[in-house]
């Protein structure tokens, strides 16, 4: 049962919280967002990676890393 996709506006901030201007292991967003599921998850992440919020790079671990985009950050600055 799928809950709820998540904000861009929670994403962009648990990435600055868990990274700040560097980029964050996407397992450390997975239990961030416990509650959420897996695919709700992974759907959000990469709704935010199509509008240009975030950067999705993978290491040479094979792991997948986030990090806020220029767009991101003027976005993250923003008072919600």
């Amino acid at each position: 049962m799928r809950k709820r996709l998540l904000g861009d506006e929670e994403i962009l901030a648990a990435v600055v919280e868990l990274a700040d201007d560097g980029f964050c292991e996407r397992g450390q967003l997975v239990l961030r967002f416990r509650q959420t599921g897996e695919r709700d998850l992974r759907r959000s992440l990469g709704r935010a990676v199509r509008r240009g919020l975030l950067l999705q790079r993978r290491g040479p671990d094979g792991r997948t890393y986030f990090a806020l985009s220029s767009e991101g950050w003027e976005l993250a600055r923003q008072p919600f």
